[in-house]
């Protein structure tokens, strides 16, 4: 993993992120959501949106 990515550690598949990414970086396989490092402007929006403290910002 590189530094100054975002993550995603232990989705729990509560789907509160769903459309909050407005570049298309967040995506969901089998519920679970990724996220695409080559589309992600790391704007955070997926980190305020998770519940569960699963999306994480590495620097």
């Amino acid at each position: 993993m590189e530094n100054g990515s975002i993550v995603v550690l232990g989705c729990k598949k509560c789907g509160k992120c769903d459309g909050i990414c407005e570049s298309g970086a967040l995506t969901h396989a089998d519920g679970s959501a990724r996220i695409d490092p080559e589309k992600c402007t790391l704007c955070m929006r997926c980190i305020k949106a998770c519940p569960n403290k699963a999306i994480i910002y590495l620097d």
